[in-house]
């Protein structure tokens, strides 16, 4: 018999104790099995993605189908323009429309990786803790001060791809205004805060990050799900802002030890960016000016993350 944990050999008789010593290949094949197994998670934290984009794909051909059927019934003689640029307008023009697609999608997803992650991923032997045991004042104020960091540093972020590649920037404005951005309406602000990060959270701290830890230490399995979360946002100034938003929530969700800290996180981070008032952008060119409020932005974000941690730890006991 073998204790496959310490790779030693248990006393057996000398005849079956010489049979099971003249494999020279019992180690390396283990450590290939171990290798393996770890390669088998890394593949399999992929698929909360690859089911998201099905998802999106599914609901948003869906849509434009019978989108396109209610042009063509309110307008034949658009079915023989079917690649026109009119007809293209109408198709994809509402900005209303492609908004209710992503309600629709935020909310599928939300229940198709809610059950996932309720399913194989929440610990259901452990009895349920008061939220005095999940969240208390410090850490509440922990996450404001993150919030506030965290959207000025991720202003600059975008900057800082604009001035890299600026058709990088002309692309991202186009999608927001495409997407009704630029007017904030009820099914913008349900999307924008109640909706994507409850999806979002699901599918990337949720499942994708728990995989993710079985099979590297926390930094890297960090890196890899705030990665894939930048992948998923489809361009890159979004991706590389969602990058610095992923690894946040990363490290709110695991040192907090619950996915509705990260989700809180989440929604306060997409209110701001909702409904940041103008006068606390700054528009001017002063270099000094900008990086002060870099510095500050830092500065911010790391006291809040101070905050946070002493409010977990001074969180009252869990049950």
């Amino acid at each position: 018999a073998w204790n496959y944990d310490n790779l030693v050999v248990a006393q057996l008789p000398n005849s079956r104790y010489h049979q099971y010593s003249k494999f020279p290949h019992t180690k390396k094949g283990l450590y290939t099995m171990k290798v393996l197994k770890k390669i088998g998670c890394v593949l399999f934290c992929l698929l909360p993605i690859l089911l998201a984009f099905g998802l999106q794909l599914l609901i948003t051909f869906a849509g434009l189908a019978l989108r396109a059927f209610y042009l063509f019934h309110q307008d034949p003689s658009l079915i023989g323009s079917f690649s026109s640029p009119e007809f293209q307008r109408k198709l994809l023009g509402d900005s209303q429309f492609l908004m209710a697609l992503s309600v629709i999608y935020g909310i599928a997803s939300a229940l198709a990786l809610g059950f996932w992650y309720w399913k194989w991923c929440f610990p259901k032997k452990k009895p349920r803790r008061k939220p005095s045991a999940i969240i208390n004042p410090a850490m509440i104020l922990g996450l404001l001060f993150m919030v506030v960091g965290l959207q000025y540093i991720s202003t600059y972020l975008i900057m800082a791809v604009a001035a890299i590649n600026p058709s990088w920037y002309e692309y991202y404005e186009s999608l927001m205004e495409s997407a009704g951005f630029g007017n904030v309406t009820i099914a913008l602000a349900l999307y924008s805060v109640v909706v994507a990060p409850i999806s979002e959270e699901l599918i990337f701290r949720g499942i994708t990050l728990k995989y993710a830890a079985k099979a590297m230490p926390f930094f890297l399995a960090n890196i890899f799900q705030a990665f894939l979360f930048g992948v998923f946002h489809g361009n890159m100034v979004q991706g590389v802002y969602a990058f610095a938003v992923g690894l946040f929530c990363g490290y709110i969700c695991v040192k907090g030890e619950s996915i509705y800290l990260s989700i809180l996180f989440h929604m306060l981070f997409n209110l701001w960016g909702t409904f940041q008032p103008d006068f606390l952008s700054y528009a001017g060119n002063s270099l000094p000016v900008h990086l002060g409020i870099l510095a500050g932005a830092a500065i911010l974000s790391g006291i809040g993350a101070f905050l946070y941690q002493r409010g977990v730890r001074n969180r009252l006991p869990a049950y």
